[in-house]
């Protein structure tokens, strides 16, 4: 028997590569043993749905999240977009609704110590997310059809991709990251949806336990810019910007939509008040996992970074 496996929003960076790694781990998962529905949103690029169906997924347009159906589906993973974060609600109780064994959520860094906007949201809904899980887990009526829920919760850290919001000024020879004196650990969207797919594969030894992924080296705002320097043999020098709308246009010409401008913002912020100061221990048991340096990501987008 196949197993179900249900991703939303799978459009987003770390849907597809979670889609990309279910995939491609091997003899462990093939056609023959899993399969993986690709929820997108209507916005949604043709080439995103052509590549999540040329992985091996079957591609379906979530038009309205109060239409979503779980029949039969053995494990459900939910990625949001910021101005989405509403639907998770919905998500959630379809889920409890339909008996859907397993939930991983994919949630942000922090979720439950923040106070801006993406942050209130995520942590209300892990909270929605253990509380309907785990009450279902009580309900005879669940026990008598020996149906068991189970939860687990994936923190992202900082996306890597987000130095590229500053590709403008490291062309000019200065890195104005936001951080001042801050160290974080970038994690690669690869990494994440790695994570993810193990999280989904031996979803058994993650019940009911919340998880936070970084990358896999601390690194303030100097030395990234002497890595930068040595990988790209383009002389950089490190100076903080403290000029808030100025980091914000960097950010908008990567992201567009004001609610994520807002979150990567934030980050940036976490950072340079410390507290992201921290390397969380990777998933060391998926085997033959090498997660991303920052090195390796700044080799892949050279051209991207230097030239454009």
């Amino acid at each position: 028997m196949k197993d179900s496996i249900f991703i939303l929003e799978a459009d987003r960076p770390t849907g597809i590569a979670t889609v990309s790694a279910l995939f491609n781990t091997g003899s462990k998962h093939s056609n023959r043993h899993i399969h993986v529905t690709a929820g997108v949103s209507p916005n949604s690029s043709q080439e995103v749905r052509t590549k999540l169906s040329q992985c091996g997924a079957e591609v379906v347009v979530i038009d309205d999240p109060k239409n979503v159906k779980f029949k039969n589906v053995h494990k459900l993973m939910i990625i949001l977009t910021p101005e989405r974060l509403d639907a998770g609600l919905i998500y959630v109780e379809a889920a409890n609704r339909d008996m859907v064994p397993f939930v991983l959520l994919q949630s942000v860094v922090m979720a439950d110590e923040r106070n801006d906007y993406v942050g209130k949201k995520y942590g209300e809904l892990e909270e929605k997310v253990k509380e309907l899980i785990t009450k279902e887990c009580t309900n005879d009526e669940v026990k008598d059809s020996h149906v068991h829920r189970y939860w687990s919760i994936l923190r992202a850290g900082v996306y890597d991709h987000y130095l590229l919001a500053f590709k403008d000024c490291i062309k000019k020879g200065v890195l104005d990251l936001p951080i001042g004196d801050g160290e974080f650990a970038p994690v690669s969207v690869e990494d994440v949806g790695k994570a993810a797919e193990h999280m989904l594969d031996k979803s058994e030894n993650y019940y009911s336990k919340i998880y936070t992924i970084t990358g896999c080296e601390l690194l303030s705002g100097k030395l990234l810019a002497e890595r930068l320097s040595q990988t790209l043999h383009h002389e950089l020098v490190y100076k903080p910007s403290e000029d808030e709308q100025h980091i914000k246009e960097h950010i908008k010409q990567y992201i567009t939509t004001p609610v994520e401008v807002e979150t990567v913002y934030r980050l940036f912020e976490f950072i340079k008040e410390g507290k992201l100061k921290y390397v969380t221990p990777h998933f060391t048991e998926i085997e033959g996992w090498k997660p991303k340096t920052v090195v390796q990501f700044f080799l892949e987008n050279k051209v991207e970074i230097l030239n454009n």
